[in-house]
């Protein structure tokens, strides 16, 4: 049978959770035509109807190597670099590390789709400018536009979209927080239905975030139900992630803030009947460590009652996020003129001295990324308190200052989620959970530092929790990170080796496979993945990403 590839005497790991064998893959037409087993010790090929690929235009010996599916990232923020010319070199990290397939749109931010004729794509682009290489001309308005550019572009990688709640409803209003009146609701609302019909596979919000943070429970019911009815998936950046925070006001005796927010999307979810899924699934702060136990058993008790509700986490103890995530949602509403004001800057250090104290956590577990101008990029790469000194300047005035400057663009790496190098009980015990999924969360762009999730999240996961510790088999271990991955978010012929599949795959060294990157060099790529293959065509190779190769798809959701 003449074919495109065999890949031949590798232990293939199928991405099913099934025991892994030894056989051979025989892919034709970017798709998998032949899965077949080898007989222990003989090393030849049992015979098959479809017979064995002798006429193969490749063979890959893959003795002494695993085969698994091409790991899929859940939870990416690629969505506003892909449309790029050189999206190819800035996301290479990603399939170095093995990944064929990302699920973009996350957190509420999306570039589509958007209010047709929208004024205020200027604010969006604005406000974004940290999450890409540079502005889209977001000259798409609908999630289709948008698909259609990436394939006459093309892509590395293949890219499912989920349609933003943020940038949708900043399409519509603008910066206006007040809830939409009735008419520009419907259009909300037929916006987000079209955008599905187009092939959005669910809906995201980002409720830690402005809009989402202003935005009130009654409009994000109103979109929920606009999913539920099309069986798309609702993926929430929770308003808390910590025991206290500055999404609710403080108030004695109160439930832990992480745990209401979480309560919220659960009930909301039962309301809706929206299949819900809780993104970067962690615990901001040592004092909101010992809350994984009973944030998991909410999740399970809300399936109990039928709720459709999945997590997803990452493997490294620090996570990217904006440097306004930290402040309360009084501050952010005038942001520009609380900077101004000696009151509101009083006020917030007292409230964040408050809050961080009783979080163990502190502005010194901040890292810059990226300093968002010119002037602060000096401290790409420094926490904190190095930066404090450096300015001369209290730490609490230091993050004040870099935050004004950059007008929020500047991007941090916050540590101590889920844990610390000596203690990541809490990480582990949602790694495990069998409905957690694997997830990136990772901004990348050519600018400042790296988070050292773009490279190394799913060797991490072999390496550390299934290598080193052994929490989870190896075929647990890469299920959680394509087939589960694949099936909970609707991606309908990948996420495993099988017969008929997009031959997506992933070719690694088991003995060698690691994490390179550490706390100060965080851009360094992992050990053991020697190639990966997107759609059947080679896009790594003993490494490193092939030049000029772009066998992605713009997928759609039937």
């Amino acid at each position: 049978m003449d074919c495109d590839l065999l890949i031949r005497n590798g232990t293939i790991v199928d991405g099913t959770g099934a025991p892994a064998f030894r056989g051979d893959v025989v892919v034709a037409g970017g798709r998998i035509v032949t899965v077949s087993r080898r007989t222990e010790g003989d090393g030849q090929v049992p015979p098959a109807d479809n017979g064995p690929a002798d006429g193969a235009a490749r063979v890959l010996d893959a003795t002494g190597l695993t085969v698994a599916p091409g790991f899929i990232d859940v939870h990416s923020h690629s969505d506003w670099v892909l449309p790029l010319h050189e999206h190819d070199r800035i996301l290479a990290p990603f399939l170095e590390q093995g990944v064929t397939t990302v699920v973009a749109g996350n957190c509420g931010f999306s570039p589509a789709p958007l209010a047709p004729g929208s004024p205020h794509l200027g604010a969006i682009r604005e406000h974004l400018d940290f999450i890409t290489e540079r502005p889209l001309d977001l000259a798409w308005p609908t999630m289709d536009g948008y698909l259609r550019a990436l394939d006459q572009r093309g892509v590395t990688m293949n890219v499912a979209m989920l349609s933003g709640h943020g940038t949708m409803r900043t399409s519509f209003v603008g910066a206006d927080h007040a809830p939409p009146d009735e008419a520009t609701m419907t259009k909300m609302e037929g916006t987000l239905a079209e955008s599905f019909e187009q092939g959005s596979f669910g809906l995201s919000l980002g409720l830690g975030y402005e809009p989402g943070i202003f935005t009130g429970l009654p409009e994000l019911e109103r979109l929920a139900r606009v999913a539920a009815a099309r069986g798309r998936l609702v993926t929430v950046h929770l308003k808390a992630y910590s025991r206290l925070s500055g999404a609710y006001p403080a108030k004695p005796f109160d439930r832990p803030h992480n745990l209401r927010a979480l309560r919220e999307m659960l009930e909301l979810a039962g309301r809706t009947g929206a299949r819900l899924q809780v993104s970067h699934f962690i615990f901001v702060g040592r004092t909101s460590w010992p809350m994984a136990d009973e944030a998991l058993a909410m999740v399970d008790a809300a399936r109990s009652r039928g709720v459709d509700v999945g997590i997803d986490s990452f493997p490294f103890l620090c996570g990217n996020t904006t440097i306004y995530v930290v402040y309360p949602a009084w501050f952010l509403r005038n942001i520009e003129r609380n900077f101004q004001s000696p009151w509101a800057r009083a006020a917030l250090r007292v409230q964040a001295g408050l809050i961080l104290r009783a979080l163990g956590f502190s502005f010194g577990d901040i890292q810059v990324m990226w300093g968002g101008h010119p002037e602060m990029e000096k401290y790409n790469g420094q926490f904190f308190g190095d930066i404090a000194r450096d300015m001369g300047l209290s730490i609490f005035d230091a993050y004040l200052k870099v935050s004004e400057v950059s007008r929020g663009k500047a991007l941090c790496l916050l540590h101590k989620y889920s844990g610390d190098a000596e203690d990541d009980s809490a990480y582990r015990k949602v790694l495990t959970h069998p409905l957690n999924l694997v997830e990136t969360d990772a901004i990348v762009t050519s600018r400042g530092a790296s988070n050292p999730a773009a490279f190394a999240t799913f060797p991490r996961v072999i390496q550390r929790y299934h290598k080193e510790l052994g929490l989870l088999t190896l075929e647990e271990a890469v299920a959680k990170m394509t087939g589960r991955s694949a099936e909970r978010f609707g991606l309908t012929g990948r996420g495993t080796i099988k017969e008929g599949n997009w031959a997506d795959l992933t070719v690694f060294d088991y003995d060698t496979i690691k994490d390179n990157t550490t706390l100060t060099r965080t851009g360094e790529r992992p050990s053991g993945i020697r190639h990966v293959f997107v759609n059947g065509r080679e896009a790594v190779r003993d490494g490193r990403a092939a030049a000029g190769v772009r066998a992605g798809k713009a997928l759609r959701r039937d």
